[in-house]
């Protein structure tokens, strides 16, 4: 048993006890610990500490039941309803369908479609002509490796480009990055900073770049939840514990590049985009997205978007913390409370991004996580 096994112990028990049972959905807490032998105090506690709680894990497998059995099961779909705690399978299949946008069959048809065997070769080709990184992005990109940028330079480099020039002042005028700035400079010195501005210049490249291959209803909020990353990023960090300590430049570019996969998992010529699509409509909760789309397409999230990156020659070390990131969340390697943190925002910025409205299952975890005025960052965000 690897480390992130033996921290998640108790978890792993309740997840073996819903696996055991029948009829998961109807398994109630005080069984889960009676069956353990635990006091309820202690089973909280226990659970708490391990940065969950019951509601959260049932919940959470209930999900990943009901997908992985339409995706790698040929279970029948009344049973499976009953199993999910539905009367029906009529009251299943609204469910579905309201939350999914098509029907369990319909959802299964399509997760067939494809090669999925070739799905990583398949985004490469995609990705590889896909047009360069714009001069005003590559130049910017150059003088930081150099580690000859200052705001002047900065300001100067953006100002030869007047459409990105627009939207960096255009992002700085929002209320949330306070005063609004009077000139191009101020945008950059005051509202945004230099490291975020390189990172605008990459993400507006990419917007450029797929909007035409990729339906609105998924770039533009999405490329928008991805601009609004290092402000949520800066928000959050005053809300935890101080002990907690970010390498800053790095969270703040997986942050705003970690989810950028899903634009070329949902590309039109990638194989399965419309499963890909319906996915992210029903599903809430990006752990068990990135699972899913993993089995069903040979391809994580997070290597999506490294395989772009990586055309594009973006920072090794980005890559190489996607990379590990990708392996905690599949519990294939030790996380630490910094790495719990990121999987954490990314997780709101997807919920933000996809239109979820509901979100309990992240304000519980915030609590867990001892973030406070997580409702209050939310609002501000949203707001």
């Amino acid at each position: 048993m690897n480390d992130q096994q033996q921290t998640l112990a108790l978890t792993e028990a309740v997840n073996g006890l819903l696996q055991q049972s029948g009829l998961p959905a109807t398994l109630t807490i005080e069984q889960c610990a009676s069956l353990l032998a635990m006091s309820m105090t202690s089973f909280r506690r226990k659970l708490s500490l391990e940065g969950s709680s019951f509601k959260l894990i049932q919940q959470k497998y209930l999900n990943e039941l009901c997908v992985q059995a339409l995706l790698t099961q040929n279970a029948k779909i009344e049973s499976l309803a009953i199993q999910l705690g539905y009367s029906e399978r009529a009251t299943f299949e609204r469910a579905f369908r309201q939350k999914f946008g098509i029907t369990p069959s319909q959802f299964r048809e399509l997760s067939l479609i494809g090669d999925n065997k070739n799905n990583p070769q398949n985004l490469a080709g995609i990705a590889q002509n896909m047009p360069p990184l714009s001069d005003c992005c590559q130049q910017l990109l150059k003088e930081r490796d150099n580690h000859n940028l200052d705001i002047d330079k900065v300001v100067a480099i953006v100002a030869e480009d007047p459409i990105f020039s627009g939207r960096v002042i255009g992002l700085a005028s929002k209320a949330i990055y306070g005063k609004t700035p009077q000139s191009l400079h101020e945008a950059i010195s005051r509202n945004l900073g230099i490291n975020t501005v390189i990172n605008l210049a990459v993400m507006y490249t990419v917007k450029d770049a797929l909007k035409a291959h990729v339906t609105p209803t998924i770039i533009e909020p999405y490329v928008e939840a991805f601009l609004i990353a290092p402000k949520f990023f800066q928000l959050l960090r005053k809300s935890v514990a101080p002990e907690v300590k970010f390498d800053i430049a790095l969270t703040e570019q997986v942050l705003v590049f970690a989810l950028l996969g899903i634009l070329l998992l949902s590309h039109k010529e990638a194989g399965n985009h419309k499963f890909v699509m319906h996915s992210l409509q029903g599903m809430d909760d990006l752990h068990s997205l990135n699972q899913h789309i993993n089995t069903s397409m040979n391809i994580s999230i997070y290597s999506a978007s490294s395989l772009m990156l990586s055309l594009w020659h973006i920072d090794a070390s980005l890559i190489k913390q996607l990379t590990h990131l990708d392996k905690v969340s599949q519990q294939r390697s030790k996380g630490t409370k910094e790495d719990e943190m990121i999987l954490f925002m990314l997780s709101c910025l997807y919920h933000m991004a996809a239109g979820h409205q509901d979100y309990s299952a992240l304000s519980q975890k915030a609590e867990l996580l001892n973030i406070v005025d997580f409702d209050d960052i939310k609002r501000t965000l949203m707001g």
